[in-house]
């Protein structure tokens, strides 16, 4: 009977386990680099003083027709249920569904594939669509959940800090998938 080499058993199968937690390390890593959220929410420095406002309706118009069908509503509108429920447990009100800032949320979720970024792909600023309604935003891509979408921006301090913010009361998500990749845009208003 011959005896078995330790050495000879182990070695390659302890080098075959650390080249798979390598390798898995690195899919992981490509994964993770396909969502995320920026460093940075965008916020204006103070709301409007009240008085009227200008929604325009090309606007509205453009951003209600950008939606993909009613799944990406219904993943929009979960993730403000799951923005409500971090509110309550912070002692907040509850963020009320907009439609006129859930069409700004699609024009901006649209504009994110050529521009990830709190300034759009025109150079102006994120704000822009209806100036006289926007007044934060939280940008997130990859996220295929609106679980995934809210823990991505419950997990950053800043996106936290809009969510959280207790003037804001409404908000408006879109969600718009190309190639893909989901795109979501949350857009917080103070009337």
């Amino acid at each position: 009977m011959k005896s078995i080499n330790l050495k000879k058993v182990l070695i390659p199968l302890v080098l075959a386990v650390v080249v798979l937690c390598v390798l898995f390390g690195v899919f992981v890593g490509r994964v993770r680099q396909n969502a995320g959220v920026t460093d940075e929410q965008a916020l204006r420095s103070k709301p409007k003083a009240a008085g009227a406002m200008y929604i325009d309706p090309a606007v509205v118009a453009q951003g209600n027709g950008a939606w993909q069908g009613q799944n990406y509503i219904t993943a929009a509108q979960s993730a403000l249920n799951i923005v409500n429920q971090q509110r309550a447990n912070a002692g907040l009100g509850a963020l009320r569904w907009d439609d006129n800032l859930a069409a700004c949320a699609m024009i901006r979720a649209t504009e994110q594939p050529v521009s990830f970024s709190h300034t759009r792909p025109n150079g102006t600023d994120w704000y822009t669509v209806c100036p006289d309604l926007m007044y934060g935003e939280n940008l997130a891509y990859g996220y295929s959940s609106p679980d995934q979408a809210v823990n991505a921006w419950m997990n950053s301090p800043a996106h936290k800090e809009n969510i959280l913010k207790p003037g804001f009361v409404s908000c408006g998500i879109g969600v718009y998938e190309a190639n893909g990749t989901w795109y979501w845009s949350q857009e917080f208003g103070y009337y």
